[in-house]
Order: structure tokens, then C-alpha cells, then sequence
């Protein structure tokens, strides 16, 4: 399952891994929800494992190239990095994904974003011309608030359905877009701080590809563990919004 952060592109990811070698018997799956795909990923995957017998093993691939599509003149140019990681999911008989859930707002559906290529204006020479085929801020920044009242009001939905606390959880790993935002969501989620690993300080702003590089990357460090109770949640533009809890079983 792929996650590819180009409007265009990435209809085409799935094909090109077939083409580059993935057998031809392997099912492929395109990312939904664009910078929330990885958690999207995780729940539609846990899904597909639990209703086909026939699928055993699943790999998730988020990835972001979106300065590549950005207008050189845009202002929020500097934001994009580049970036990708890559998780396997198989069968077992442990339990390793606890839960997912989603939720989304379009108030800035046409604040930040390639307006034109797609269903609701497609690609045109009159919307090449006028740049809608580039990414582009129209709108400036998105409220702090947005991600500060949202991930916990997400965070303390999914604890809820899924039955932990807050100090049941070992390790909450949000969108790696501000460290501001995650100290205040931190808090209101009543995780410490400590427990919020991040890792825009080393490679910046990766977009789509930042949960499971920054998953990575706690594991690397010993932050993550056999057992231990991860959430993850992340947002993307528009907005939107998704987290999922797993319990690492590796």
C-alpha cells in the first residue's frame, strides 16, 4: 500500500512497483488521505489481514516529494522535505493493532494545496498557466489550534474506544510539523512529553512519510520496544486527521 505525496503521481506509484519488480501477484493498494495515509494505511491493512485468509504479510510505504510539484515562488516552499519509510504487517496471533480513527474538517480545503488536476478542476493550459497545477498557500498558515485541539480530541476518542489510558501508553508520535504543537497536544492528551518522540530537528518537515520514519526512528533508539503500546496520529491538509494505535508484537 502506497502513500505518495503527488497529486498525479501517485495513482501511478502502486503500477510502477510492479513494473520495478514486485511480483505480479501481490496486491497493490493506493494511500488515502494524503499526509494522514500511514495511520489510514495501518487501520484499511489490519482490515484486509483480518477478512482474507490469503493475505498474510502487507507492506505499508508512505512517501513525500511534494516540493517537487511546488511553485518555486510560493512562500511555503521551504516547508517540504523529502522523505519515505516503509513498515511490514503480517498475520500473527498476538494482537498488534489496537485501533484506528479518523476525523476531518474541509474549512482550508482551498487554503494550501494544488487546486487544479484532479475531479473538481482538471488540468487545463488555463490552469497551467495560472499555476493551479503547482502546489501553493493561498490562505498563509493554518491556526496552531487546529492540530492543538484536534490530536487530543482524536487521541482521547481513540483511547476511549479502544479501551487504554493515557498512561498506559508507552510511546504518541504525532505529524512532525511543530514542536510547539506537540508539547500543547502532549499535554492535553496527558502523555509527558518525554513519551513524544520526534524528529523534524534531524531531517525537518517529511510530510507523508513522517510517522513511520519517525516510528523508525524511536525504535532505533530504544524508545520502542517489544510490547510496548505506540499511538500515532497525523494531519494533513484540508484538514484531516488520523491516528492509530498499535502494540508492538516484534
Amino acid at each position: 500500500m502506497g502513500s505518495n505525496r503527488g497529486m498525479g503521481s501517485r495513482f501511478h506509484t502502486e503500477q510502477n512497483q510492479q513494473r520495478r519488480g514486485q511480483p505480479r501477484d501481490v496486491k497493490t493498494y493506493p494511500g488515502l488521505m494524503y499526509l494522514p495515509g500511514t495511520n489510514t494505511q495501518v487501520a484499511i491493512a489490519a482490515g484486509l489481514i483480518a477478512t482474507n485468509a490469503a493475505m498474510k504479510t502487507i507492506l505499508l510505504v508512505g512517501v513525500d516529494m511534494i516540493h517537487r510539484l511546488s511553485d518555486p515562488t510560493d512562500p511555503g516552499i521551504f516547508l517540504w522535505g523529502d522523505g519515505a519509510g516503509a513498515a511490514v504487517m503480517e498475520a500473527g496471533d498476538r494482537e498488534g493493532i489496537i485501533g484506528a480513527a479518523l476525523q476531518a474538517d474541509g474549512t482550508y480545503a482551498f487554503g494550501w494545496g494544488i487546486a487544479a488536476g484532479g475531479t473538481f478542476e482538471p488540468a487545463s493550459i488555463d490552469a497551467v498557466k495560472g499555476g493551479r497545477t503547482q502546489m501553493r498557500r493561498e490562505a498563509g498558515n493554518y491556526p496552531a489550534s487546529v492540530n492543538e485541539d484536534n490530536w487530543p480530541r482524536l487521541f482521547k476518542r481513540l483511547s476511549a474506544e479502544c479501551g487504554f489510558t493515557a498512561d498506559q501508553v508507552d510511546q504518541l508520535i504525532f505529524t512532525q510539523i511543530s514542536k510547539p504543537s506537540i508539547a500543547i497536544a502532549a499535554e492535553r492528551c496527558n502523555v509527558p512529553i518525554e513519551k513524544c518522540h520526534t524528529i523534524m530537528q534531524k531531517w525537518g518537515y517529511t510530510g507523508s512519510a513522517c510517522i513511520p520514519m519517525a516510528l523508525d526512528d524511536a525504535i532505533e533508539l530504544g524508545k520502542i520496544k517489544r510490547g510496548d503500546l505506540v499511538v500515532m496520529i497525523s494531519s494533513g491538509l484540508g484538514w484531516n486527521q488520523a491516528a492509530a494505535a498499535i502494540r508492538m508484537t516484534m
